[in-house]
């Protein structure tokens, strides 16, 4: 992901996980043709993936997660913001000086 932010690569790093249930994987079959295979999205790594490219563009109101204490997700949603902040400070940081003498 950082060497994504810096430009050094291209591609964005994968954050997805996909499980496969039930059959051997990986093997010669795509995932596609799998009996059960469930993809999982981390919230926290799209949200750092859009924030370092730029994309940034959810809201509490977007972020699809059933989790079992509702303040949890307010909680993560607000030190997202408080990171996109930090960072948004950083880059328009000039740089640093060396000290004289």
């Amino acid at each position: 992901l950082i060497q994504f932010q810096k430009g050094q690569t291209s591609t964005p790093p994968p954050f997805e996980i996909f499980l496969c249930f039930g059959e051997e994987w990986p093997d010669q079959k795509p995932k596609e043709k799998k009996l059960i295979t469930v993809q999982v999205v981390p919230v926290a790594a799209r949200l750092l993936l859009e924030m370092f490219s730029g994309e940034l563009s959810w809201s509490a109101d977007s972020i699809p997660l059933q989790i079992s204490h509702p303040d949890l997700k307010d909680r993560m949603v607000e030190q997202f913001k408080e990171l996109h902040q930090l960072w948004q400070s950083h880059q328009r940081l000039p740089p640093a000086q060396p000290l004289p003498g």
